[in-house]
């Protein structure tokens, strides 16, 4: 079995690491200093995802993808690659309509904007210009996880009422208690064997003056279980639950771990979602670079990972594009060919039909052709010259008899 964090599925998190390699370039185009820039960043992703949170709970999914997702500020965007002067050019180019968009209203980028420069020492103009521009980056990269993970409508509503809760005081509260024992833990071994991986790595605490200023109204969703796809008695049935562990290569289904004051559904698309997510994070996409000759493939994940019961599940491989199960195509679709045969045949019967019906009626009018023709010619008098002597001609006539 193959365990996955839900922290892959949390907008927040996801951006906070994200974003994490620009912060030069966005220090630069602000005229910040590091340490205000990355301040800067956690606080303006903060307002960004709620002012997110705050669209989708008024005008749904559809809205996010048409309006938000499909910006030409977007798709633009994402014929860049990598992080460089060219990218953030255009990215400062189609801030303002990004961030008006998102906040629904430019008097709240404004106040947000304000808020932040109170937070890092700055002018409201240097806050702005990092909050706009992120503005541009998150509707870009939220984009590419909901293509490359085929969200649809419904889903996209789902993975929305999911971010709340990685954004609860609650959650961080965990948080804080398992650093502070991770600390405890470094404290009493060598330092070299404890990795930097092993310790959590999250963002900082949500300020929920974020909800206010957008609007934005918590709302409980408790996540609604696939019986297939949970890990319960359905996992213990076939052998993957952590108490019956087999040996094999069925083994790396992929599940989410436990999370205190964490709780999601395992379904096939959030499985799906978490996977592309940890891919396209372990790219570091958004490091400053020029820009490569080949766009990056879309990350593979195998549907036997997520959901399937094959012993011969394929390893993931990032590099290559995501595969999808195919549909059968229609000339191999046995119900398509027996309709084909069938018009076929129809068809066939219809034109032998026609071409004898047709040859039927050219011999009818040749023999009434034929019938005029005689009778006519029987109509007709024969004209005789009869020479009875050298004086006098005789004409005789004599008709025709049958």
């Amino acid at each position: 079995m193959t365990t996955i964090s839900p922290t892959r599925v949390s907008m927040y998190d996801f951006l906070y690491h994200d974003t994490q390699p620009m912060l030069s370039l966005l220090a630069d185009a602000a005229q910040l200093s590091l340490p205000q820039a990355r301040l800067g960043m956690d606080a303006s992703l903060q307002a960004i995802v709620s002012a997110l949170l705050a669209y989708q709970q008024r005008y749904q999914g559809q809205s996010v993808s048409k309006k938000l997702f499909s910006r030409s500020a977007v798709k633009e965007l994402r014929q860049y690659n990598s992080m460089n002067f060219a990218t953030i050019n255009a990215t400062l180019y189609h801030r303002h309509d990004a961030a008006d968009a998102i906040f629904n209203d430019s008097a709240r980028v404004i106040k947000a904007s304000d808020r932040i420069a109170a937070k890092i020492d700055a002018t409201t103009q240097q806050a702005q210009i990092l909050l706009t521009a992120l503005c541009v980056i998150v509707l870009r990269e939220l984009a590419i996880l909901a293509e490359y993970s085929q969200l649809d409508n419904d889903e996209i509503n789902k993975w929305f009422a999911l971010q709340p809760q990685f954004l609860s005081a609650t959650r961080f509260a965990a948080i804080e208690t398992n650093t502070l024992a991770a600390q405890n833990v470094q404290d009493n071994i060598e330092p070299h064997l404890l990795s930097m991986e092993q310790l959590p790595s999250a963002p900082p605490a949500f300020d929920t003056y974020w909800y206010e200023l957008t609007a934005f109204k918590p709302e409980n969703h408790d996540p609604v279980q696939d019986m297939q796809l949970a890990t319960g008695n359905y996992l213990k049935a076939i052998g993957r639950s952590p108490d019956n562990l087999q040996q094999g290569r069925h083994n790396d289904m992929l599940v989410f771990v436990e999370m205190q004051a964490i709780a999601l559904p395992h379904q096939r698309w959030l499985l799906q979602l978490a996977k592309i997510s940890d891919i396209y994070l372990s790219r570091n996409r958004l490091r400053v670079n020029s820009e490569p000759a080949n766009p990056p493939k879309p990350p593979l994940v195998s549907l036997g990972l997520i959901g399937g019961n094959n012993d011969n599940t394929p390893a993931t491989i990032s590099e290559k594009p995501i595969e999808y199960e195919t549909s059968t195509p229609l000339w191999k679709n046995p119900v398509i060919l027996i309709i084909l045969v069938v018009i076929g045949i129809l068809g066939a019967l219809a034109t032998l039909k026609y071409q004898s019906q047709k040859s039927d009626g050219a011999i009818l009018a040749t023999e009434e052709v034929i019938e005029q023709d005689l009778l006519e010619e029987r109509q007709q008098q024969d004209v005789a010259i009869v020479k009875v002597d050298d004086d006098e001609p005789v004409i005789a006539d004599t008709a025709k008899t049958e």
